[in-house]
Parts: structure tokens; C-alpha cells; sequence
């Protein structure tokens, strides 16, 4: 990007996040400044110390400290967008991740050229890009890197995959597996934008909450303005729910099964929530409960709908007039 910016006619700035997780993580922040400066980039950093709040992981608290530092940069330096490094390893890790969860074609679709989180927009132009092929192209010009100690560290799920899974696939199943998953994504991303230019509404089949008693269900997604009744009661089909368009964006619905540890943050409620926690309170059955799917943000684990129930106050419908989509499980 620095030695396209003069052919292209746009300018560029390094934004730096240094979430004091790490021992080393001031170095690599004092790296990336010293890289900017080579290419004559304004650096912008931000270093904190991140603290999980209630129900948080601590990935989850890093990206929210992330996405509030872009969201202030966006603002005020005039961004017009953020670009990342995410390449194809990345897509191929993201896919065998969230076929692990039974996700659909949406969710498998994985990180797209484009995206909007919080209203901030991200273009991951390198997607189709090998990490050898980046490494080969840094060295060409005498340009150095730094690599996450963490990422060594293979109890974390993401880093299984990449140093586990990928390596036995390539060498067992397929050389250019990593290539070929994503190619697959790259087909299920124009799959989507196809149905969403062509059919408002989309049908998706859910992952059988319980596949001996060969249960199955249907989640029917139609754009629609405002909300209406959605309490029907957990458990209780057809169960409908509203959530509002701009909050979507950028996410990745997840439809699975419940499972324990899962929270949300009701709508109209101040505080975060187990699912045991609300289903104790609202007296729903042991069987209903471990056969009920429920939607959830693929990216953070974050429930967003109990069918029967309400949504998540983060994508709430703001008022009787927005944009929004209504979801029927049936």
C-alpha cells in the first residue's frame, strides 16, 4: 500500500493496537512505529492493558478494545476505511473452524473482501494471497517482521488448526488444501450475494438440535421496518423475532444448538446473562432446553436470539420506523 499510494491517489495510516497481553507486545509496537516511519506513514498507536468484563473471554475483550480504538480513529483522522493483513491461511483456518460448529453457508463463507463491524469498514485486500507468497515479497525487499509468540501456543483453537489440522490435511489429504477451501469460500460468498440481490428472503436449514429424534427446523430470514410480538415462549414454534439492520452489519449469524456457558444480554435488560440463568427463571424444561437452537453471532459467541423468548439488547430494533429483519423458526 505504501508504494501504491502515489500511482492510486489515496493516503495511508499505520493504526497500532498494544493490548499489554504480552511481554514482547511493546517491542512489536515499537517495531511497527520504526516500519511506519521507513515508509513515511503517521503512526497511531493505542496501548492498554485489556480487562475482561463479566462473560468475556479474553479474545473478546482484546476485539472490543480493537474495534472501540478503530472506531475513534475512523472518526477522527477521516478514515474511510481499515485495511488488514487477514490472507488465505486466515480463510482456510476460519472455515474448518465454523464447520466444526455446523455453521451454514453464510458462516462458512468466512471473511469477506469487505465487511462493516460497528460502523467501521474493513477491506482485507490479501485474502488471496499465500502467507509464503508475503513472506517471499517482504524479503525481496529487505523487510523484516515480528511473529505473535502466541500463536505457537496450540491449546488456543485457531492456532490447532493452523499448526495441526492444516499441516495433516496438506500432507494426507490434499497440497493445496489450503487453496481449495478457499476457493470453496470464495464460491459460498458469491452464492450469498446472489441471494440476497435476488430473493429478499432466505431459507436456511438449522443444524438438528436433536439428531436422534430427527428433529429438524427451518429459520426463515425477511427484511422488514420496526418489530412486533415476539414473546411466544421458549420452546414454543413458530417462534418469531426482530432485529435491526444496522446492527447486523458485519456480523455472521450463527444458528446452533444451545449449549452451556452460552450468555446474552436480553433486551431490556442492563446486564449480561447466562442461558442456564434465564431458563431457570422462565421454568423451561431440561428437554426443551438441549433441543432448542438459538441464534448467535458467529465471531463472538454472543447469542443474539432465543426463539420464544427476545433478542439481544446489541441488535435490538431502534425504533417502530427502521430498517430491520424478521426471523421465524419453525
Amino acid at each position: 500500500m505504501a508504494e501504491l499510494r502515489a500511482s492510486h491517489g489515496f493516503d495511508a495510516v499505520v493504526l497500532h493496537v498494544d493490548h499489554g497481553l504480552r511481554k514482547e507486545s511493546a517491542a512489536d509496537a515499537a517495531f511497527v512505529e520504526r516500519l511506519a516511519g521507513r515508509f513515511g506513514l503517521p503512526f497511531h498507536a493505542l496501548r492498554t492493558k485489556v480487562v475482561r468484563r463479566k462473560g468475556e473471554s479474553i479474545e473478546m475483550a482484546a476485539r472490543r478494545v480493537r474495534l472501540a480504538f478503530f472506531a475513534e480513529c475512523m472518526k477522527r483522522l477521516n478514515l474511510d476505511c481499515i485495511a488488514t493483513g487477514h490472507k488465505m491461511e486466515d480463510v482456510a483456518e476460519t472455515f474448518l473452524m465454523r464447520l466444526a460448529r455446523a455453521s451454514g453457508a453464510e458462516g462458512l463463507a468466512g471473511l469477506k473482501p469487505v465487511s462493516f463491524v460497528d460502523g467501521i469498514v474493513f477491506i482485507r485486500p490479501l485474502l488471496d494471497v499465500h502467507g509464503s507468497e508475503l513472506c517471499a515479497f517482504l524479503r525481496s525487499r529487505g523487510i523484516a517482521w515480528r511473529e505473535d509468540s502466541t500463536n505457537a501456543d496450540v491449546s488456543i483453537p485457531r492456532n490447532r488448526v493452523r499448526h495441526v489440522v492444516l499441516p495433516f490435511l496438506e500432507k494426507n489429504l490434499d497440497p493445496k488444501i489450503v487453496e481449495h477451501i478457499c476457493r470453496s469460500a470464495r464460491y459460498l460468498r458469491e452464492l450469498s450475494r446472489g441471494s440476497s440481490r435476488n430473493d429478499p428472503t432466505d431459507a436456511i436449514n438449522c443444524v438438528p438440535p436433536n439428531p436422534e429424534a430427527g428433529t429438524r427446523h427451518i429459520l426463515t430470514i425477511s427484511h422488514d421496518t420496526g418489530y412486533g410480538k415476539e414473546a411466544a415462549g421458549i420452546g414454543t414454534f413458530p417462534a418469531r423475532g426482530w432485529m435491526d439492520v444496522a446492527a447486523l452489519r458485519g456480523r455472521t449469524l450463527d444458528v446452533r444448538r444451545w449449549k452451556p456457558g452460552d450468555w446474552m444480554k436480553p433486551c431490556g435488560f442492563p446486564h449480561r446473562r447466562k442461558l442456564q440463568d434465564i431458563f431457570v427463571t422462565a421454568k423451561t424444561p431440561p428437554e426443551i432446553r438441549h433441543t432448542l437452537p438459538v441464534v448467535a453471532d458467529a465471531e463472538t459467541g454472543e447469542v443474539l436470539w432465543i426463539p420464544g423468548y427476545r433478542v439481544s439488547e446489541t441488535v435490538k430494533v431502534q425504533s417502530a420506523s427502521a430498517p430491520s429483519v424478521r426471523l421465524v423458526i419453525e
